[in-house]
């Protein structure tokens, strides 16, 4: 496959000769003559590899870094700067805004052909070792609205990338059309259902999807943003969004997807990929009866009891069913129950963050980190 590069350079002269020769040398590129239509070009056309230079009017490449690194298109993309500077402050200041690497101009063509070549084929390389490796896939998901699924959800792949690297954790929007995590995540999701891309075309490769990733700064783990309403979502063949399912496996050490409580195309093959399906259910009768509906179903397609645990949550404050007696309703085993604390959630909501990351010693915590350690032993 030829390697796509996007050039971001003000001056004329300078695109022309990078057009040509990495043209020559058998690169597909593109170029952009501004920083804001840099940043679109790649995020609109996700290269695998930028040359970005530092001085341009309006929007300079230390920007487009930190742009492009925050944005859609940032979490598995090659930025490297070419630049006149040669001074250790722009150098340090641009890897800090995201750059993989800094050239000095002048560079000589072979030596930058070289080195684009050698990150492109570094790049994958782990792509190919991160496409081979299998993440632990939980997915969460509920039988009635309103209940704290989302809420769930992002509170356990927060917790879970303790002691780990931001790559770690994934946490997937799936609960179509209506997903809320990048709003409780303070992450602008764009308007449009992003990825679709690659389900419509069949390639859902885990390279491809790693690229729609995206992040917080304050909260360790990336974010797969989800569905927008109004999108034909029901229209992806059946196959596809199989090979969705399988491909979220390679993009982190553990995933996380919120599928909420409405049926979707998603919900049947991420169901039958998941290593644990933790459904949500609040201690009430009718989202008992609901719930107990919807795990007939699970075991009408196959999916075993021995995957499935269940998690309380009580957004509500009104606890008419006691733990024991929605296990034995349910003929399942209760990992945790979330009594949520009004103010503690408040605060967090407010903050946009996770309860378990704005107040780690919260009280609550320790019934996150009691469902966490639940699930580690299915």
């Amino acid at each position: 496959m030829t390697a796509r590069i996007a050039v971001i350079d003000d001056e004329a002269p300078n695109r022309t000769y990078l057009e040509t020769l990495l043209g020559n040398a058998g690169f597909h590129v593109q170029a952009a003559a501004g920083g804001n239509d840099g940043v679109v070009l790649v995020e609109k056309e996700r290269p695998d590899l930028v040359l970005v230079d530092l001085m341009m009017p309006e929007v300079d490449g230390f920007a487009v870094c930190e742009r492009i690194r925050k944005g859609p298109a940032g979490a598995d993309i090659q930025i490297v700067v070419l630049s006149a500077l040669d001074g250790l402050d722009a150098k340090v200041r641009a890897l800090e805004m995201g750059a993989d690497d800094y050239l000095v101009k002048p560079v000589e063509s072979r030596e930058l052909v070289a080195r684009l070549k050698a990150m492109l084929d570094g790049a994958e390389r782990l792509r190919q070792q991160g496409s081979l490796a299998r993440g632990r896939l939980t997915v969460v998901v509920g039988a009635k609205g309103g209940i704290g699924t989302s809420t769930v959800a992002m509170n356990l792949a927060a917790l879970q990338t303790v002691g780990k690297s931001p790559e770690a954790v994934v946490l997937a929007d799936l609960a179509v059309p209506v997903g809320t995590l990048g709003s409780m995540l303070n992450i602008q999701v764009p308007d449009q259902w992003a990825w679709r891309e690659v389900l419509e075309d069949g390639a859902a490769s885990v390279h491809r999807l790693s690229s729609y990733l995206m992040r917080n700064s304050q909260v360790p783990l990336r974010l797969l943003p989800g569905v927008r309403r109004g999108s034909s979502y029901r229209d992806m063949r059946p196959e596809a969004i199989s090979s969705f399912a399988t491909s979220l496996r390679g993009l982190a050490e553990t995933i996380v997807v919120d599928l909420g409580n409405q049926p979707s195309p998603f919900a049947p093959p991420l169901l039958r990929e998941a290593d644990v399906i933790l459904v949500v259910v609040e201690p009430e009768v009718i989202c008992l009866e609901l719930t107990g509906q919807f795990l007939s179903r699970l075991r009408e397609t196959g999916i075993l009891s021995h995957r499935i645990r269940l998690v309380i949550s009580n957004p509500h404050g009104s606890l008419q069913l006691s733990r024991t007696e929605v296990a034995t309703a349910l003929k399942l085993e209760v990992a945790a129950m979330i009594l949520y604390q009004r103010d503690e959630f408040s605060a967090a909501s407010k903050r946009r963050l996770p309860i378990v990351i704005q107040q780690p010693q919260a009280p609550l915590v320790g019934q996150f980190k009691e469902l966490m350690q639940a699930l580690a032993a299915v």
